[in-house]
């Protein structure tokens, strides 16, 4: 075994050879469950070869381990923290709270961010929360990236959470978000259906791949000038990154998303009469050019329609000021 700094390497060797991956780290860190080597490896905290792999890989002699040592050790042990975070809340009831969470908050513990996320701040605003999916994650039933602001919906019960993620699953909820891209003229409306997958050798990235897991995004063009648009999105599916990954594919990448292209470079790419609008656009943001704007589906307790609307932070007003249109 050699080592880095944050980082352990173990060789597997004859003796180790032929068992599970998980199996193998559960021997070596005896303190952690197996559960939780598994979301690591999951997480793509763990590496084979320096690739991300499945947790019932079997190994071979010489295959090499990598172990992110800070995300290993912060599962465990997880402590989660009620925080006196401001919270701006849409809408509560018994059975369950709707938020407009800021750009910049992620939504639950994980690797590099053990606390000051949505969870800590719903524990400390509210009496109750769900089980949740894990251990890490009361209440939430559904997540949006930390530089995605708008609207999120948490669980105060498991039987709301369990009705949420029912509908959830059945996709019975409709969900709106606006996002200015770069790049082509998207068509007036439009529909991308392209399975979604992890990246081989990148554990951050997601990509459109034969193998994954089937994924689907409507979308319809409010506004485009000048290689900028700005869209209403409507995921079917579910997917991680899902509306960033597939409008990158589409050739209109999230401005301010350099995971996927959609970055200050792709300004040279334009025509050069087209730059200056692009740039103005570029500088209302610090992060991801993508907002959750509302959600609605029926109640699962009351079987009334319901519609939560989060309204449009300072850099996509300026935006919208910058195209001099109206978002209806």
């Amino acid at each position: 075994m050699s080592e880095k700094p944050g980082l352990k390497r173990f060789t597997v060797d004859e003796k180790c050879a032929h068992r599970r991956l998980d199996v193998f780290l559960a021997e070596h860190f005896p303190t952690i469950s197996r559960t939780k080597i598994q979301k690591c490896i999951d997480d793509g905290a763990i590496l084979l070869n320096d690739i991300n792999t499945k947790k019932r890989t079997v190994l071979k002699p010489g295959d090499v381990v990598t172990v992110n040592e800070a995300a290993l050790t912060q599962m465990s042990g997880i402590h989660l923290e009620p925080q006196n975070i401001d919270l701006y809340i849409l809408y509560e009831d018994d059975h369950f709270v709707v938020v407009n969470k800021p750009a910049g908050m992620v939504v639950h513990p994980g690797s590099g961010n053990p606390d000051h996320t949505l969870v800590n701040a719903l524990l400390y605003h509210l009496d109750s929360l769900s089980s949740g999916s894990e251990e890490d994650r009361p209440g939430i039933v559904h997540r949006l990236d930390k530089n995605t602001s708008g609207v999120i919906v948490a669980a105060k019960n498991d039987e709301a959470h369990n009705a949420l993620a029912d509908l959830f699953a059945s996709r019975k909820i409709t969900k709106e978000y606006i996002g200015v891209c770069i790049g082509c003229r998207p068509e007036d409306t439009g529909r991308i259906d392209a399975p979604i997958g992890r990246k081989k050798n990148d554990p951050l990235r997601y990509c459109v791949t034969k193998k994954g897991k089937e994924a689907s995004t409507g979308y319809t063009l409010i506004a485009y000038k000048s290689g900028i648009s700005l869209l209403r999105f409507h995921p079917i599916t579910g997917r991680t990154h899902q509306i960033r990954i597939h409008s990158s594919h589409a050739g209109f990448p999230v401005v301010d998303d350099p995971l996927y292209g959609g970055d200050r470079k792709k300004v040279q790419q334009l025509q050069p009469l087209d730059r200056p609008f692009a740039y103005a656009v570029f500088k209302c943001f610090s992060r991801h050019a993508l907002h959750a704007r509302h959600i609605s589906f029926v109640h699962p307790f009351s079987g009334k329609e319901v519609f939560f609307e989060a309204p449009l932070p300072e850099d996509f007003l300026r935006v919208v000021e910058l195209f001099g249109v109206a978002i209806a």
